[in-house]
């Protein structure tokens, strides 16, 4: 079992794998993170409107707010729009920062987690039935089931993301030799796709730096093959330096509860 790429805890594994932990919560980042340059299905087509950033913009307009009052909505405001989190989760979040003593305007963010909850689930309802990240999530388990680990959103930099694998890989419960390959986008990448700038997924064989170039290349085109079977566009020049990118994906997921 490889164990080179590192060791950390938390990774959502494709469904209906085992939530095994959260991505980190309330982690302070800048509310419009920079913006990265992605292959576009049609560059003169407009795209489609944002929903994170203008929410953003609406909760951190108010001058007057205190910077843990902005700070706790804009994650809030992420996690929302994010998808993995049901509104309880949330609103359990902010009970941990009152708990731990931070002194912020727990109405003010409250109400933001409410809003913003109603505006996603009326947005849900205008979604397709099967969104990308509906798809995105079907070939995450087929790659699974084919022995590469597959997760969503394990940090918030491919660091932590590789750590992640690792942590997967030395689990007890998993067993020797079940993963040759590894999949996974991170915070940051979520951002960007929520921004509609496409999604970008890092790859790789999991002995990264004693596999052979043909054996990484392998790991991204069975990647490949499994979101293109899902309907997904998929842009790979075939480089093992250059992530897999998805350019025309739009990231809905449905929260839960």
């Amino acid at each position: 079992m490889a164990t080179a790429i590192g060791v950390r805890g938390g990774a959502w594994l494709g469904s209906p794998a085992v939530l095994i932990e959260p991505p980190s919560k309330w982690a302070s980042r800048t509310p419009h993170p920079p913006r990265r340059s992605c292959t576009m299905t049609n560059p003169q087509q407009p795209k489609p409107l944002s929903p994170i950033f203008d929410a953003l913009d609406e909760a951190l307009s108010d001058d007057d707010t205190d910077p843990d009052t902005d700070d706790l909505q804009s994650e809030a405001i992420r996690a929302i729009w994010y998808g993995f989190d049901a509104p309880q989760a949330v609103q359990a979040l902010i009970d941990e920062q009152i708990e731990q003593g931070l002194e912020f305007d727990v109405d003010k963010v409250r109400a933001t987690v409410d809003r913003e909850f109603a505006k996603k689930r009326a947005a849900e309802a205008q979604w397709p039935a099967i969104t990308d990240f509906d798809k995105l999530d079907r070939a995450f388990v087929r790659l699974h089931e084919q022995g590469i680990c597959a997760l969503h959103c394990p940090g918030d930099t491919q660091e932590q993301g590789i750590e992640a694998v690792a942590d997967v890989l030395t689990d007890d419960d998993t067993p020797e030799d079940k993963y040759h390959g590894y999949c996974f986008y991170d915070s940051q990448d979520l951002d960007r796709a929520l921004d509609n700038e496409g999604l970008l997924l890092a790859h790789g064989h999991v002995d990264r730096s004693e596999a052979e170039d043909a054996q990484h290349i392998a790991v991204a085109q069975a990647i490949c093959e499994a979101l293109r079977q899902e309907g997904l566009e998929v842009d790979w020049n075939g480089s093992t330096n250059r992530r897999i990118n998805l350019p025309s994906f739009r990231w809905q997921r449905r929260s839960p509860g």
